[in-house]
């Protein structure tokens, strides 16, 4: 039998040798590739001879058993068919799985910062003390300028510039040795009429009686605060 296939490829080359060497360009271009698929018919024949030739039917192999964990991976397809052979290419991989998408963290939300309201703070207004009255320390300048004994009162009148503070001065009758203590404030020529009972103007010593005697001589005494006479009148 392969005495046979051996003459059979050696008239089959000589054939295509005479051949080759008559043909042109395009010829010599075309003959190979008739020679390439002849070698393709011959190589795929050889093949499928083998496994006839080696297949013993007494010594069958069992075929293995598949674990229950064990995969079936994807049954190849095959790239040629030559008759009864077919040739198997090596099995077609699987594309991996694509990796799985990180997805970032979210991003921790800010505390908004609570605004601390300013406090205005508001100056205390500036207390203005009212200018002081000058008191005038010229007792002098007081003097008593009348004396009625029949209305009983005398008038007293400020000769300085400025205001006198009559507080703890005294006007004394004479004779009868009455005291009435002053108080006030007498401004600048002003004449402050002095009663020795209660009235409704000027100022009243509050006696119930009369205290100058009309009929003999009665003066009037003006004393300051410090018990010094500053003033006389008859």
């Amino acid at each position: 039998m392969y005495k046979n296939i051996v003459k059979q490829i050696n008239s089959l080359l000589s054939a295509l040798k005479t051949t080759y060497s008559q043909q042109g360009w395009t010829g010599k271009i075309l003959v190979p590739g008739l020679f390439l698929l002849l070698l393709c018919f011959l190589c795929s024949m050889l093949i499928s001879l083998f496994p006839l030739m080696s297949r013993n039917p007494s010594n069958t192999t069992p075929s293995p058993n598949v674990l229950p964990s064990a995969g079936i991976g994807p049954t190849p397809t095959a790239l040629f068919n030559f008759g009864s052979m077919t040739f198997t290419p090596f099995p077609t991989l699987s594309a991996p799985s694509a990796l799985p998408t990180v997805t970032n963290l979210p991003t921790e939300m800010q505390t908004p910062t609570q605004a601390i309201p300013t406090a205005t703070v508001t100056p205390l207004p500036t207390v203005t003390s009212p200018p002081a009255t000058a008191i005038a320390k010229h007792d002098g300048s007081v003097r008593i300028v009348a004396l009625n004994k029949v209305m009983e009162y005398v008038e007293l009148q400020n000769l300085d510039n400025s205001p006198i503070d009559l507080s703890g001065w005294k006007l004394i009758s004479k004779t009868g040795n009455q005291s009435c203590t002053l108080g006030g404030v007498i401004q600048p020529n002003e004449v402050l009429r002095v009663w020795a009972g209660k009235a409704t103007s000027g100022f009243s010593c509050g006696f119930s009686f009369n205290i100058w005697n009309d009929n003999q001589a009665d003066a009037a005494v003006l004393y300051n605060a410090q018990g010094k006479e500053v003033s006389r009148l008859r």
